[in-house]
């Protein structure tokens, strides 16, 4: 029942049941005493994810996951990765607590580009390379088709493996590794490089983290349309 005359919002005393307020701005007082916001702040952060570490809180046997990671470990509230990256894939994985901007960015109605570097066990044939930029059929469907340019090849010992950096839109489980293997190859190393237009920095070193700045929240969330 609404305590006639003892809330008010911004100031203004509140006589009408059900008035809305905006959670992120209003100010609110109850008997003059203002009520404060104990929800954590938002947090936009990037962690370069090492090799051989799970994106979970659930763990398994000899496993350790991101929030083992010195740099996460002794985080108070509440943090949820966008999307996920395998066991052994690396590179830059977004971390936030906004969850509606987690949700857009995962969402496959927004397309937002992944980046990868790949190490595969050889060079990939003229007519194979073509077919993953076109798109191929996977086990769970047709690819939506990607950007792949060959980077270079590498010796591996009893092989001549090649490294490519590959652009996909889709967020689908080990959808990089599974392109790749499906010619009879084997990922030897996977870096996730970028995140729409969030590079990975060089000198942000595998298991730290650092918090996003101003313009690049910004620009994530123009991408989703939350901002304008």
């Amino acid at each position: 029942m609404l305590l006639e005359g003892q809330i008010s919002i911004n100031g203004k005393v509140v006589r009408e049941p059900g008035t809305k307020i905006q959670p992120d701005s209003d100010q609110i007082t109850v008997k003059g005493k203002l009520v404060q916001d104990r929800q954590p702040p938002r947090v936009y952060w990037m962690l370069h994810k090492p090799d051989l570490t799970l994106t979970s809180r659930q763990r398994e046997e000899g496993k350790i996951t991101i929030f083992d990671l010195p740099a996460l470990r002794h985080v108070k509230f509440l943090l949820n990765p966008v999307g996920r990256l395998d066991y052994r894939t690396e590179g830059l994985l977004l971390l936030s607590n906004d969850g509606e901007l987690v949700h857009r960015l995962t969402h496959p109605s927004y397309k937002i580009t992944r980046t990868y570097q790949v190490l595969f066990t050889k060079r990939l044939k003229p007519e194979e390379e073509k077919a993953i930029r076109n798109g191929i059929t996977l086990d769970d469907g047709p690819t939506q088709g990607a950007d792949l340019q060959f980077l270079q090849s590498v010796d591996l010992g009893n092989t001549r493996g090649a490294y490519y950096l590959i652009k996909v839109r889709e967020g689908r489980n080990r959808i990089v590794r599974r392109t790749f293997e499906h010619f009879d190859g084997r990922v030897v190393r996977l870096i996730r490089m970028a995140f729409g237009d969030l590079a990975l920095p060089d000198n942000l070193a595998p298991g730290d983290y650092r918090q996003l700045n101003s313009a690049e929240i910004l620009n994530l969330k123009q991408a989703v349309g939350l901002e304008k």
